[in-house]
């Protein structure tokens, strides 16, 4: 632990996001400015001693443009630590803000501090270098961060660099987030999110798996026939699809599958079609050896009666959802969606499978189900 001497004590700022038809407000830092003086900002400034961060929101956008927002009215979209390109720059910590309305009877925003700001406009937020005399770097990078959906990044600039944002250049570090969205979607139905090892993982639709590649796995979108997919819910919340580990025995990824579909859920497969594969680059799993990670689509024949899985001792939750369902509720973002809507596409372009997208759990019987 840091003694109290080693501790750095960073200051916090508030941005405000004031958007119209798709233009944020920005403000034209005054000529004598200590710092990017003639570059263009949000309205903003430092958390002062007893505020929290929404108060200070509200005090800086009333004071900078006599717009006077309430809490309520206030939506974080982005925390950003970020340090200037000043070698005594110490770091600070971003937050920002977007307001959603408006109060009654607000008259047009304003340049209220002419002694601060020397003039204000509204910027296309799809055409943000066009913005003239250039804008804060970090500032744009908040609204860079903002535009791709980040939640959390950092942008720390090199000494020396350019306090200006450059297009051909930007300290921007998006962070991966938690899937916070979806939490109450899984407590709803008593599930966990599946919680990836190892990293990054690159996924190829469409793509056999390269011969120089081993495969590490075998996985399966397995869909009944109302085009909704399994998946496995173990006693504690934790998910999974069905599929598994491919086994010296096994002849090929497909048998991997219809083995470990079986063990798992009782599942017996009909047609089936390649999906694609994940390139898990390190291979954590799989003694430190890169390896794929295969996706097969099928239609299920049949589901038996629930059983013990004689890999891990347990019986498995048997589930049936829409694929983007399966996809919030195990979490990963974009990427598990991306797999989620290429399987359902699969399944139907190649397996007459029906296009689902009910957002809706159903639990398969104990005693299982025969699909015909």
């Amino acid at each position: 632990m840091a003694d109290s001497d080693s501790r750095f004590l960073g200051a916090t700022d508030v941005h405000v996001l004031i958007v119209h038809r798709n233009r944020v407000l920005l403000l034209r830092r005054g000529p004598d400015a200590e710092y990017a003086p003639g570059l263009w900002t949000l309205p903003s400034g430092h958390v002062e001693h007893g505020e929290d961060v929404v108060a200070a929101a509200v005090r800086e956008t009333r004071e900078e443009t006599g717009v006077a927002l309430t809490r309520e009215l206030l939506r974080c979209e982005l925390v950003m630590q970020h340090s200037g390109p000043r070698v005594t720059a110490k770091a600070r910590t971003g937050w920002f803000f977007r307001a959603v309305g408006l109060p009654p009877g607000t008259g047009r925003p304003h340049n209220a501090e002419p002694h601060k700001h020397s003039d204000l406009m509204w910027a296309d937020l799809d055409d943000l270098d066009s913005v003239p005399g250039g804008m804060v770097a970090y500032v744009r990078a908040g609204l860079d961060a903002i535009t791709e959906g980040r939640p959390y990044a950092l942008h720390f600039q090199e000494p020396g660099t350019s306090v200006a944002h450059d297009p051909g250049s930007s300290a921007l570090r998006p962070l991966p987030a938690a899937d916070h969205h979806n939490v109450p979607l899984r407590r709803a139905f008593g599930v966990q999110e599946w919680l990836r090892i190892g990293g990054p993982w690159t996924w190829h639709p469409d793509q056999a798996v390269p011969d120089d590649l081993p495969v590490g796995q075998s996985w399966g979108w397995l869909f009944a026939p109302d085009g909704r997919a399994l998946v496995l819910a173990a006693p504690d919340g934790g998910l999974n699809m069905p599929g598994g580990t491919v086994e010296p025995e096994d002849a090929d990824a497909l048998a991997t599958l219809r083995r470990e579909a079986y063990e798992e859920a009782g599942a017996v497969l009909a047609d089936t079609a390649h999906v694609g594969y994940l390139h898990d680059h390190q291979g954590l799993m799989y003694r430190g050896v890169p390896s794929a990670r295969v996706r097969i689509a099928a239609r299920l024949a049949s589901l038996g009666p629930a059983a013990v899985d004689p890999a891990i001792g347990v019986t498995w939750r048997r589930l049936l959802a829409s694929p983007r369902m399966i996809a919030a509720l195990l979490g990963g973002g974009d990427e598990s969606l991306a797999e989620a809507l290429a399987a359902q596409r699969t399944a139907h372009e190649r397996l007459g499978v029906p296009v689902c997208d009910a957002w809706t759990v159903d639990e398969v019987p104990k005693e299982g189900v025969d699909f015909g």
